[in-house]
């Protein structure tokens, strides 16, 4: 159930404790000293600790506050003899959860450290919805989005180092999300350094040395030694966007730091151990790219251990008008020192319109809104002209023929279309008929395009 690390000199107490506790599921470990303490919470850390108020090093007070200050959040419940009540009075007020007097009773103790864990619990369920709930305001509430944030908390709860967390793919359009859904999962593990690196954003002869450091001298302009992107994020997430642009050359090395978790700076004979979870995210259709010798095949199944598709913003017609609001809000205390709104008109305008540029799109059409509308109702008007017309009357174009058509024939022949405009990219080609990948994949298996 947990893991408890008592702290008493007395063995006799000790070994009576540890058998009652150890009896309820728990895993309990102990130490003798102060010492011992810190060195048993360094190298298994517990959920709770029975610390004695006088120990053969130093106090109990004192342990208390070095562990404290290493997780102040641990909860600590200090034993102390009847002598000593009013010392664990005071240490209550510099942080201690609680404490028992000596001796003491085995099934008052088993019913504290339950009360006490069943309330760390709900403290950690607590600020795991907080998290959610700050996130969710640009991430959504699309029930496929709710569903990371459960996956999130599981993995959360199995307490494993970033290195040994599984490699978390995001796919799906330009201007979904996945940045930020990524950032949102991040926290919820646990937080550390979030470093985002845009794969295209830099001449691909740069790109090794931003990920993996270089050495003083390892080419002209390295006039001394520097850590990369992969150093930096030393116990937090290195999160890759548009991972598929990566060459080659670097997507090999990218596989190699994944499976050994080792990186060599450019110029080194020597090799640095890296604690860092990795997550990538592409808008592109990995699958096509190595069929096609584009993109490393051993390197794309080592990324989709734990595969996330952000579905477009035109398939969660809740999120867009929750997502409008908050936007709307948030900019127009940015540039107005007011919250601005949407009238109800405004909101019917743009759920209609398909917003192929998805969160990202709908972020910058209502910023240019909210800078030219000084109102703090945004109308409906506010609106005309920032979406192209092409795209805002697109579901509207096609009208039935008198004498019906086959529409297997019409949809085969759509699915074609695309695929021949965008080159055989599935990913843009189902971007093109408002469908998401694996839509678009089963619609190819229908009728025999794949």
């Amino acid at each position: 159930m947990a893991t408890l690390l008592i702290v008493d000199d007395e063995r006799v107490l000790t070994r009576e404790l540890s058998r009652s506790l150890a009896a309820e599921g728990h895993e309990v470990r102990t130490a003798g000293t102060g010492a011992e303490a810190i060195e048993a919470n360094r190298l298994c850390p517990p959920d709770l600790v029975l610390l004695d108020l006088r120990l053969p090093d130093r106090s109990g007070i004192e342990v208390m506050r070095e562990l404290r200050g290493l997780d102040p959040g641990l909860p600590v419940v200090l034993m102390t003899a009847h002598g000593s009540v009013r010392d664990a009075v005071k240490a209550m007020h510099e942080g201690a959860t609680d404490y028992l007097q000596k001796p003491l009773d085995l099934d008052e103790v088993g019913l504290l450290v339950q009360r006490i864990l069943t309330q760390r619990r709900r403290d950690r369920e607590l600020d795991y919805l907080r998290d959610r709930e700050r996130h969710q305001g640009v991430v959504g509430r699309d029930p496929r989005l709710l569903k990371v944030f459960a996956y999130a908390e599981r993995l959360r709860d199995a307490r494993l180092s970033p290195g040994k967390r599984p490699t978390i793919l995001f796919i799906g359009e330009t201007g979904t999300g996945k940045g930020v859904l990524a950032r949102a999962v991040h926290e919820v593990l646990g937080g550390g350094p979030f470093i985002e690196f845009n794969c295209p954003a830099m001449p691909a002869t740069l790109v090794e040395a931003e990920l993996f450091g270089h050495e003083r001298g390892s080419f002209t302009d390295a006039r001394s030694s520097r850590p990369g992107l992969f150093e930096a994020a030393e116990g937090g997430t290195l999160f890759l966007d548009e991972i598929g642009e990566l060459t080659l050359e670097i997507q090999a090395k990218l596989l190699k730091v994944i499976d050994e978790k080792r990186v060599r700076r450019l110029g080194s004979n020597s090799e640095r151990t890296v604690d860092v979870h990795i997550m990538a995210a592409t808008n592109r259709d990995l699958e096509t790219a190595a069929a096609q010798g584009r993109f490393r095949e051993d390197l794309l199944h080592r990324l989709r251990v734990l595969e996330i598709e952000v579905p477009p913003l035109r398939e969660r017609l809740e999120d867009l008008r929750m997502l409008a609001r908050f936007f709307s809000s948030e900019l127009g205390n940015q540039y107005h020192s007011h919250p601005v709104r949407l009238s109800v008109e405004a909101e019917e305008y743009l759920v209609r319109y398909p917003w192929p540029g998805n969160v990202r799109e709908l972020r910058n059409v209502i910023e240019r809104a909210v800078l030219l509308e000084p109102s703090e109702e945004l109308p409906a008007r506010a609106f005309a002209g920032l979406m192209p017309a092409s795209r805002e009357g697109a579901t509207s174009q096609f009208t039935l023929p008198e004498g019906g058509i086959d529409l297997q024939a019409v949809e085969r022949g759509l699915l074609a279309q695309a695929l021949e405009r965008t080159g055989g990219n599935r990913t843009r080609a189902a971007a093109l008929l408002g469908l998401t990948r694996y839509a678009f994949r089963y619609r190819l298996e229908k009728f025999q395009l794949d």
